[in-house]
């Protein structure tokens, strides 16, 4: 089988992976040259009563959850059906902001339904990519050919993939519709490609973490370029950083230091309160970041002059860093700040829990093969406490027809709960009700939306009918 890419993107009800739903996928292949392969893939997912969604969300993409009922399947063939395209052998997934949004709700998506979260992403030759860092890299290092118009009101530029079609004429009518912002991608990037071919060959293989660790020298703590969201300000997204420690708990993570900034701030800090000093950043190697050597700033004046870099700062930073071994030790013994959370519910702990074990491994494989009826109905001896409420869940929100009388009793009082008192930062229903009311009543909201707001109304009227009263 050839290597290939799928292109994806996400339309969701929210935009929390752990807690939020996903509304639309859309996704397409291509040969390595960007040239399409196969036909588009366009899903829904049904949504169900133990969630509403955000009304600010279905605003912006115009869907609505009548839409993913009438269009859309149960979560779990879902899921099953994006797994059989992300997951097939030799397949680079990539889309805009991915890693950073899609991925995450694709992770708990798998997580919910009883798959590995993370196995699609290297096993049988398979890789992610994301190339919003691509155009980040573009606009500071390599912009010629491509236009980067849009800026903030404070100047800094603008990576929204509408603006960067609009700067450079590309076709993107429908922005929020999944496969539209699908195409769109695939064109911005071909652009970048045939303007910057050296740029794109570059960060492409260098996705891989391996890659990564390559270019990341925290013994000798050699400067490199770093591009990402962080950094982003008038002169663009992109700092040399000296890489200084992996994190004590996380192999995939480096602690680094923007050479910018202070690094007498780093010797004076302690180990309570270095993480918080300015300058300090991680990168993180399993999540395709943009790296690149320091020799581009240095021997290439017009990058250095369009970053602005001071030289001579650079170099007492670097020498401080150096000079003071203390700085990594301290960073060594710092605890975990990771994935900090208060959240207890199963559905929200994909991280938290850390790696499933083995044995639970091969008994998530076994729901995987039961006929729905019989999830239930098999007795199974989990390592993980959440796991059985996690298959109730599963085999609830999916297939409910299969449920006994108890069990569905069971269910209509879960619903309710969640709903009256939902996880997370998701709406209740008096609080989705009242948002949707203040909504419909604002002067500002147009003749579009109102048709979106009076759909919220019924269908949080439905359920508040059938699951609270």
């Amino acid at each position: 089988m050839n290597d290939s890419m799928f292109w994806y993107d996400l339309e969701t009800f929210g935009l929390s992976p752990f807690t939020d739903r996903i509304a639309q996928f859309a996704g397409v292949r291509t040969d390595m040259d960007l040239n399409i392969i196969d036909d588009p893939v366009i899903l829904y997912c049904r949504p169900t009563p133990d969630y509403l969604p955000t009304p600010q969300s279905c605003l912006v993409t115009g869907i609505t959850p009548q839409i993913a009922l009438k269009n859309g399947i149960v979560e779990d063939k879902f899921i099953e059906k994006i797994l059989k395209q992300i997951a097939r052998p030799k397949t680079v997934t990539v889309g805009f902001n991915n890693i950073g949004f899609d991925d995450e709700f694709i992770r708990n998506c798998l997580y919910r339904n009883f798959y590995d979260p993370y196995e699609r992403e290297w096993k049988n030759g398979c890789s992610r990519w994301d190339v919003l860092d691509l155009v980040r890299a573009c606009h500071d290092l390599r912009p010629d050919g491509i236009n980067f118009f849009h800026k903030s009101e404070d100047g800094k530029p603008q990576f929204k993939l509408v603006y960067l079609t609009e700067d450079n004429r590309i076709e993107q009518v429908g922005a929020h519709d999944a496969l539209v912002d699908v195409i769109a991608t695939i064109n911005v990037v071909k652009l970048i490609r045939q303007k910057q071919p050296k740029l794109y060959d570059f960060y492409f293989s260098h996705r891989s973490k391996d890659k990564v660790f390559s270019l990341v020298d925290t013994v000798r703590h050699t400067p490199v370029l770093y591009t990402c969201a962080q950094f982003t300000a008038v002169n663009g997204c992109t700092r040399p950083v000296a890489p200084l420690t992996v994190h004590p708990e996380m192999a995939n993570t480096v602690y680094a230091f923007d050479l910018t900034c202070d690094a007498n701030e780093l010797v004076n800090a302690s180990e309570d309160n270095i993480l918080t000093v300015p300058g300090l950043v991680k990168i993180q190697a399993n999540k395709c970041p943009y790296i690149a050597p320091i020799e581009m700033l240095t021997r290439v004046p017009e990058v250095q002059n369009r970053l602005g870099t001071d030289r001579d700062l650079m170099e007492r930073n670097l020498s401080i860093i150096k000079s003071n071994p203390e700085i990594m030790a301290k960073l060594r013994r710092t605890k975990k700040d990771e994935y900090p959370s208060e959240e207890k519910d199963p559905d929200a702990r994909i991280y938290s829990d850390g790696f499933t074990t083995r044995h639970d491994k091969e008994l998530f494989e076994k729901i995987r093969s039961l006929k729905p009826a019989d999830k239930l109905r098999t007795r199974f001896h989990f390592d993980s406490e959440k796991a059985s409420k996690m298959l109730f869940r599963h085999v609830a929100r999916n297939y409910p027809e299969v449920l006994t009388e108890k069990e569905r009793e069971m269910w209509k009082n879960f619903c309710a709960a969640r709903l009256l008192q939902p996880i997370g930062k998701n709406p209740s229903l008096d609080t989705f009700q009242r948002t949707v009311s203040e909504l419909l009543e604002s002067v500002d909201t147009t003749g579009k939306e109102k048709l979106v707001l009076i759909a919220l109304r019924e269908y949080a009227a439905n359920l508040s009918d059938r699951i609270v009263h």
